[in-house]
């Protein structure tokens, strides 16, 4: 008992070898977790680190796509008294145009009656007529649509646009 077999010190050796391999990941995935890494390899302090870009992944859509352009207003939103809404259910999903409707309603926007889209979408998304694109960012912030769904008004939205100046059309991912 009392004499180490080689064997044994050999068997210590590669299981020091194997301790440190994973003290060693252990290190760099937590380093990793934590650092920002830029283009040359290096560390980024954190005042650098907002000019580091992320390119945006594409998600893909059973039935129409997020619009192409996204807003972003220089033109002050108008009071909601003076902004007329029409909200469509895109989801189908009963009584999300409903809600939508109330919530607008609420925060002091015209609205018209709810209505349900004949275009089935998975994304929400916003449209704005001309000078309305600061209130088109409002209402989508209200309804929780990303703002990157936000576009001028097409010629056909799913739904009669009447006099909304402003019509959101609830898709599937609505969270309301």
């Amino acid at each position: 008992m009392d004499r180490i077999e080689r064997h044994d010190f050999v068997n210590a050796v590669i299981l020091a070898a194997v301790l440190l391999l994973l003290a060693f990941a252990l290190v760099t995935g937590t380093r990793a977790l934590f650092d920002t890494v830029g283009d040359e390899g290096g560390i980024i302090d954190a005042e650098k680190a907002e000019e580091v870009t992320i390119p945006a992944q594409a998600t893909p859509t059973t039935v129409a796509a997020a619009p192409e352009e996204t807003t972003t207003s220089t033109t002050p939103p108008k009071p909601p008294n003076e902004v007329t809404v029409r909200v469509g259910n895109g989801a189908q999903k009963s009584g999300v145009a409903g809600r939508g409707t109330d919530i607008l309603e609420g925060a002091g926007y015209l609205t018209l009656g709810a209505k349900t889209s004949t275009i089935k979408l998975e994304t929400s998304t916003v449209y704005y007529v001309e000078g309305f694109a600061a209130d088109a960012e409002v209402i989508a912030s209200l309804l929780n649509v990303d703002p990157v769904n936000i576009a001028p008004m097409p010629a056909d939205t799913g739904i009669a646009q009447d006099t909304a100046l402003i019509v959101v059309i609830l898709g599937g991912d609505t969270t309301l």
